[in-house]
């Protein structure tokens, strides 16, 4: 499942560089256009042009009393897929727990807002057996394993019922969290994060880095974990589905650099990890060169060791959905005293839909097309109306899944699907 770093991720970056390489020649820029085309589809190089000409240093509604700021989403937003998912397999499939048995147990709530079991769509599973299924796994994991307390290797105990159980369980527990009403993502989103208790967050940031190099190396796709069949659980056979590879949009880093070097401020609201969001975005490492004051995401408690406790930070907000303009409102508008509304923002989810909509003073936003219903769909479908506009207040761009790549248009193509879409049918 881990694939060999040296073999595979220079061969991808390096292919990365070409292509990007071969685009800047084949899309040389206008002498006065900020940035260089690209895939962005003609109508959003437009508009992101004007907007950088119009509001940056030198452009007519430029203030330098009140310098302009952009805030993006991060997953599936700045990179193709999501790094926390992308960390939380890595964890898993290579066992970087630093929790006692007891510790781990203490992860599992058998009752959740007097919620007690799982949805339709994951078998209605009480809580109970599948929290003592992934217990009674966890502790032979810790018995045995020789980066716990036993003594056998990580691929011997790869080949244990126990293993195969444990990968397939914890992953459907996380994707029944956030299906089951009463729970949901508010819930799974710092459970997720609980999985890293014993870790200093200079830790966590380390092995997202890993993470993330692995990723980009892996193929772009799905993989189907199943539990074994001959190992006795209370809850049964389950099988769970997740999305393998990530990708830098390289569209998204140069937009980074374009607005930076007019003085509009690039900052990252995430519903991740703080310190796994500065792992990807961080100067130096994957092109994106954000400094870690511009990341502005979850975060939980430490202890006075410095290790990361299961409690989320107190008196710090959930940065998802309505928590995103909290967030923007605490750490922007009052903790830099920049009490204007952003210009821009870029999201591509119902998590962004708050961002997007609750700042009367932003100019424009950035959908990505992930062909999505409900208050996000409603969004997109504005931006398909607003195509013929000089200044539209939405735009949609689009990209194939199957790639990372973005497409030259505002219609993408879904993992799996080989033909583009401008909605969903």
């Amino acid at each position: 499942m881990i694939m060999n770093i040296n073999k595979w991720f220079f061969p991808v970056l390096v292919t990365g560089l070409i292509l990007t390489s071969c685009n800047c020649r084949d899309n040389k820029p206008a002498i006065n256009d900020p940035l260089i085309r690209l895939n962005w589809s003609e109508k959003n190089f437009n508009v992101l042009n004007r907007l950088i000409l119009d509001y940056g240093i030198g452009g007519k509604y430029y203030d330098k009393d009140k310098t302009p700021y952009a805030v993006f989403d991060w997953d599936q937003t700045c990179a193709h897929f999501d790094v926390e998912e992308a960390l939380m397999r890595f964890q898993m499939f290579n066992l970087r727990y630093k929790m006692s048995k007891e510790q781990f147990r203490g992860l599992l709530k058998d009752d959740i807002n007097g919620v007690t079991k799982l949805g339709t769509d994951h078998n209605n599973i009480r809580l109970a057996d599948i929290d003592g299924d992934l217990a009674d796994d966890y502790s032979f994991i810790y018995d045995n394993f020789s980066g716990m307390s036993g003594k056998k290797s990580i691929e011997e105990i790869r080949q244990a019922p126990q293993y195969k159980d444990f990968i397939a369980r914890l992953l459907f527990l996380l994707e029944g969290y956030g299906d089951m009403p009463g729970i949901g993502d508010d819930y799974a989103l710092t459970w997720v994060i609980c999985l890293f208790t014993g870790f200093t967050p200079a830790e966590v940031k380390l092995m997202a880095a890993e993470a993330v190099s692995c990723e980009l190396a892996n193929r772009i796709g799905t993989e189907t974990l199943h539990s074994p069949e001959g190992l006795k659980t209370r809850s049964g056979i389950v099988s769970s589905s997740c999305r393998t590879g990530l990708r830098v949009i390289p569209e998204i880093q140069e937009l980074f650099e374009a607005f930076t070097r007019h003085g509009i401020d690039v900052f990252i609201v995430s519903a991740s990890y703080k310190p796994v969001v500065e792992a990807f975005s961080g100067i130096g490492a994957y092109g994106y060169n954000l400094p870690p004051d511009h990341v502005i995401a979850m975060d939980m408690e430490t202890g006075s060791d410095g290790k990361i406790i299961p409690e989320y930070k107190a008196g710090w907000v959930k940065t998802y959905k309505h928590g995103k303009v909290e967030a923007i409102n605490m750490k922007i508008r009052s903790g830099l005293k920049r009490s204007w509304d952003p210009l821009f923002t870029a999201g591509d989810s119902e998590g962004d839909y708050a961002m997007f909509t609750e700042f009367e003073g932003t100019k424009l936003s950035l959908i990505w097309n992930r062909l999505k219903g409900g208050d996000i769909g409603k969004l997109c479908k504005k931006a398909v109306e607003q195509m013929n506009d000089t200044m539209p207040r939405y735009i949609i761009q689009g990209r194939n899944e199957n790639t990372g790549l973005a497409l030259p248009s505002s219609e993408s193509i879904l993992l799996g699907a080989t033909t583009s879409q401008l909605l969903p049918k």
